[in-house]
């Protein structure tokens, strides 16, 4: 005969209220937290959907950050670049009264101290920044974009904000977009190492190339060497690696040529010398190919037309030099580099003298003669003055500086040949703001896509993550009656003393 004993009856009564008591612990938990998964266990299928709706949401609020201080830049920018504009049509009124046959020369003289003053604004303008960062300079935020001068010195590109998935804004403009131009050349085989990083140039030295299978090769630069022989250099080294101009051709890149036994990074370390370092190529990367730091070619007499403005090449229009009282006009016929522009302008006959600014970032243009004031049209809507910056458009600091000269010399054709560069400079600068009001309105209906997406998501996650309230309310009160039904029972059939156990 089975016997049900004492033991079997206490432990079969305490596994049925073990359970009762975790489900009354899993409804509480359901009803405190408001949630019907708390943990993985709680419903391994429903987890994997509930992470990736939390990462959606976290994504988002992460792009939602990174959109607003994109539209707070743009803003700040819009409204500086409005500053500017009424800068340019302060100054063209100004021209405009001082070229009448009333003005003199001492009225001139005076008028010419208001226009510095306005050229103090625009340079300032330039050099704005929000907290510590300059706003104007590109991706280089912690120096000046325009020098004392007014020359550009900034990086190239804008800064770039991720804005949602797989959209990118330009958050930022540049000082060489309204103030002052840039040509931005980039590189070729022929560049000169000593025209890289804005002029400064890349130190003679040497290094060492070890490449992911740990094969080593020496490379030697010299003090004229040029990017095609630098590359050379890399290539015949030793180390199994190919050097180019990235495709963005404002840096060196590297590409590791193994397939096998491939175990460690690409590593590039200085031996004499900090010519690695100044490439931007110095360091161990576990990659297989990797571009630079940006190399911010200058320009120079013998930088390709077709490099400058980051590639997209220059097609040279006819212009027209005005020096007083004598003009020419220009033709660029056959010319393929900034040094045949440069002569072209100097053999015009305008009696002026053309070359590259001191921070080798565009073209200048000076009369030869010191009473008068040399300036360059664009002609037939042409664009070649501007992109050079020896015309108006984007060159408002340099128009200013030679309307005040214009003034305080008393050069009347200056005063009112200068009145068409200022009313383009107001045309680049209003065609500019266009662009950043389109920038604004593209975040602000990312921001409204972004706030749909999250209340979407946010649905998502709380259907698969809330409790049904009433569900679990009354879940737990069955539960709660069973346990006590359950205690009770248990209470009555297992005899709690030696009498009981005897009667």
């Amino acid at each position: 005969m089975f016997r049900i004993t004492n033991s079997m009856m206490y432990n079969n009564s305490l596994t049925n209220m073990y359970k009762q008591n975790e489900g009354l612990y899993t409804a509480s938990e359901q009803i405190s937290s408001g949630k019907r998964v708390n943990r993985p266990s709680d419903d391994p299928l429903a987890i994997g959907e509930i992470m990736q709706y939390q990462t959606r949401l976290d994504r988002n609020d992460r792009y939602s950050i990174i959109g607003q201080k994109a539209k707070g830049y743009l803003g700040t920018s819009e409204s500086l670049v409005a500053s500017t504009t009424e800068i340019a049509t302060r100054a063209r009124e100004l021209a405009m009264g001082q070229a009448s046959g009333s003005s003199t020369p001492a009225t001139r003289r005076t008028t010419a101290a208001e226009i510095d003053n306005l050229l103090a604004q625009a340079i300032q303008i330039g050099n704005s920044k929000i907290g510590s960062d300059f706003i104007f300079g590109g991706r280089v935020t912690n120096n000046p974009p325009l020098s004392a001068s007014g020359t550009y010195t900034g990086d190239h590109q804008s800064m770039q904000s991720d804005v949602s998935e797989g959209a990118t804004i330009p958050s930022s403009v540049l000082a060489s977009d309204f103030l002052s131009a840039d040509m931005n050349p980039r590189l070729n085989n022929s560049t000169s190492l000593s025209a890289l990083r804005g002029g400064q140039g890349i130190s003679a030295g040497s290094f060492t190339i070890t490449d992911r299978a740990g094969a080593t090769g020496s490379v030697t630069v010299g003090a004229g060497s040029t990017v095609g022989s630098l590359i050379g250099a890399i290539n015949a080294s030793g180390a199994n690696v190919t050097a180019s101009i990235a495709s963005d051709g404002m840096s060196i890149q590297i590409k590791d040529n193994n397939t096998t036994n491939v175990t460690g990074p690409i590593t590039i370390t200085n031996t004499s010398g900090t010519t690695a370092s100044d490439l931007g190529i110095g360091g161990s990367r576990n990659v297989g190919l990797f571009s630079g730091d940006n190399m911010n070619p200058s320009v120079t007499a013998s930088t390709l037309l077709s490099d400058l403005q980051g590639g997209n090449g220059l097609t040279a229009t006819s212009i027209s030099v005005v020096n007083g009282a004598t003009s020419a006009t220009v033709t660029f016929a056959g010319a393929t580099t900034v040094g045949d522009i440069i002569n072209a302008i100097n053999a015009s006959g305008a009696n002026v003298t053309a070359g590259i600014n001191s921070s080798k970032s565009a073209m200048t243009m000076t009369s030869n003669n010191a009473s008068t004031v040399a300036y360059a049209l664009d002609l037939n809507a042409g664009k070649t003055a501007e992109v050079l910056g020896i015309g108006g458009g984007r060159n408002l600091v340099s128009t200013l500086q030679k309307l005040s000269a214009a003034m305080k010399g008393n050069d009347v054709h200056a005063i009112s040949g200068l009145m068409e560069n200022l009313s383009s400079s107001i045309d680049a600068s209003s065609a500019l703001r266009g662009e950043i009001g389109a920038r604004i309105n593209r975040l602000d209906t990312n921001t409204a896509q972004l706030d749909q997406s999250k209340a979407d998501t946010t649905t998502l996650l709380s259907n698969a993550q809330d409790a049904d309230m009433a569900k679990a309310i009354s879940d737990f009160s069955l539960l709660q009656a069973a346990y006590q039904a359950t205690a009770r029972a248990t209470a009555q059939i297992i005899q709690p003393t030696l009498m009981n156990f005897l009667k």
